[in-house]
């Protein structure tokens, strides 16, 4: 099935998988946010040392770190070019990635150790 569809395309389906998977942890995030009785740091703890929420949060934030990346990737490829800034097009898109680049892995790492 995928073979026959384009780089881009498959990209696109990528960052909109990604998307509905924010989504479906930010509703039921939102959803054990209202309908506890009281959030305090105990019962967010006790939520958190469920396998299953400790999973889809790590899942949440591969998700986010991939459509992170494909997104801004595609922002930096239609501005970011020499095009628009000339001979410093290159080095401000190169730049721009690898600030991505590193504040993904850096939140990334942080939310697997805070995770686990």
């Amino acid at each position: 099935m995928f073979s026959r569809l384009g780089h881009g395309s498959i990209e696109f389906l990528i960052v909109r998988l990604c998307a509905v998977l924010i989504l479906s942890y930010t509703l039921y995030l939102a959803s054990f946010v209202f309908l506890a009785e009281e959030v305090n740091f105990n019962r967010w703890s006790a939520f958190f040392e469920n396998p299953f929420n400790k999973a889809f949060t790590s899942l949440f934030f591969i998700a986010f770190s991939i459509h992170t990346w494909l997104g801004t990737w595609a922002v930096a490829s239609d501005y970011l070019t020499p095009r628009v800034f000339g001979s410093m097009g290159k080095f401000l898109y190169i730049g721009f990635r690898a600030v991505v680049a590193a504040i993904i892995a850096l939140v990334l790492t942080w939310a697997v150790i805070i995770i686990w």
